[in-house]
């Protein structure tokens, strides 16, 4: 295995909001309106104004705010003032209580994962990870990106949890079934790992680890070094689909957008080439690149990869009008397809980086220096590549008693919370 050296945790300003804002970013986005009054709109910064007062004796306040019926914007302003002034004289108490929690907040910025977290409870795990994806991979030799995929989709929404592995609800529309994810697959496989794990150690492994082992175990079957990874996340109760809309970086983003996204988790620039890396053994699908190459094809493209893009996308002309078969895939590094190397990044110095992203990275100074120094240099690439995906994998961790074991990836356990199933529990009734 390729040893890296003890990554540091993201220290993001961001890192300890997650099962917060997961709670209120639900109630006040996703839920419908009450009955008797008109639909509002909290303002975005609802949540991380409320995310400061997390001392208990302050809590029924945030509950109170939250059973204010929202008629307009407006109408916050007063409130969150009439919250600072009665909050003032609680600051003394408030600022004990929270130095008491210093502590837990720390571990919880510096999670703690273990490299032989199972070595006792499970010793089967990586050898039934490692052969299951093998046996898929000798089916379709496509499976390693997609699994690898699934673990920074995962990772950008609140934490590596495995909340985009929950199946959508009656009562909430999951990650998976976001607009942006529509392109994700292969969860069937983590399901048949998690079953088979669950016959020899029971309610032990959960869906979180499972999707960092996958990760690693693709990159490892696609011919790549196999990293370690440390262990011991706990799956999440709640996955909502508006979370991957406002948190996963878009294809067409600049530079200073992608940035902005992973520093909100707490990666850096090189951590974005780096992980950017991930698309050498990726596929595109023509959606994400119509407005590249119709109705012209983009010039910063390499004249014949663009032309490439066109045929495949509009099965060689015979689709006209700008019509795309959306479901029609292309290899995202044309240099070395289905193999992790370097080849993804000297494709992009030769024109053939598919998403306008790709155009984006060699743009500008801060991470085209990467890009080149990556290009020439397959050993720096791969062992950098290994310390970023671990910085991603710390982001937003559930461990201790957090969360829960799945004894499903796809469906929260029985006797779960009902107002993680349902945030319109959280709501107050509205009078009649």
């Amino acid at each position: 295995m390729t040893e890296l050296p003890p990554q540091k945790s993201p220290a993001s300003n961001h890192a300890h909001r997650f099962s917060i804002r997961h709670v209120l970013l639900s109630v006040m986005l996703q839920t419908p309106p009450h009955r008797h009054l008109p639909l509002c709109h909290c303002p975005p910064f609802l949540p991380y104004v409320v995310d400061i007062f997390s001392a208990p004796m302050v809590s029924r306040r945030v509950n109170r705010l939250l059973s204010f019926p929202c008629y307009n914007v407006m109408m916050i302003i007063p409130i969150l003032s009439w919250m600072l002034l009665s909050l003032a004289t609680d600051l003394t108490i408030a600022s004990h209580s929270l130095s008491l929690k210093s502590e837990r907040v720390r571990e919880y910025l510096n999670p703690h994962l273990k490299f032989d977290f199972y070595n006792s409870t499970c010793p089967q795990l990586e050898k039934i990870v490692e052969e299951r994806i093998a046996y898929w991979t000798a089916i379709d030799d496509t499976t390693p990106a997609p699994l690898l995929r699934l673990f920074f989709h995962d990772c950008f929404v609140y934490g590596c949890d495995a909340s985009l592995l929950l199946n959508s609800s009656y009562s909430a529309h999951a990650e998976k079934d976001a607009d942006i994810n529509f392109s994700l697959g292969n969860f069937f496989v983590l399901d048949e790992i998690k079953e088979r794990l669950e016959e020899v150690c029971p309610g032990v492994v959960s869906c979180a680890d499972i999707l960092a082992l996958t990760a690693v175990y693709s990159i490892k079957q696609a011919g790549g070094p196999l990293y370690k990874i440390e262990l011991g996340r706990r799956d999440a109760l709640t996955s909502f689909a508006y979370s991957s809309q406002v948190f996963l970086p878009n294809f067409n983003l600049t530079v200073d957008g992608l940035l902005a996204n992973f520093e909100n988790v707490g990666l850096d620039a090189i951590d974005l080439v780096a992980l950017s890396g991930g698309h050498t053994i990726g596929q595109g699908h023509c959606k994400s690149i119509q407005d590249r190459i119709f109705p012209t094809v983009d010039r910063r493209y390499n004249s014949a990869y663009g032309e490439n893009l066109l045929a495949i996308c509009t099965d060689n002309g015979s689709l006209m009008n700008g019509a795309f078969d959306q479901d029609v895939q292309y290899f995202l590094d044309p240099t070395s397809i289905k193999k992790f190397d370097n080849g993804y990044f000297q494709s992009l110095l030769e024109g053939k980086g598919a998403f306008a992203t790709d155009v984006s990275l060699l743009a500008d100074d801060r991470t085209r220096r990467w890009v080149e120094l990556f290009a020439v240099d397959q050993k720096a690439f791969l062992h950098q590549f290994g310390i970023s995906l671990r910085k991603m994998g710390k982001i937003g961790v559930l461990s201790g008693t957090q969360g829960q074991i799945r004894k499903q990836c796809w469906v929260r356990n029985s006797g779960s919370p009902d107002f993680a199933f349902n945030p319109d529990a959280l709501l107050p009734v509205p009078q009649s």
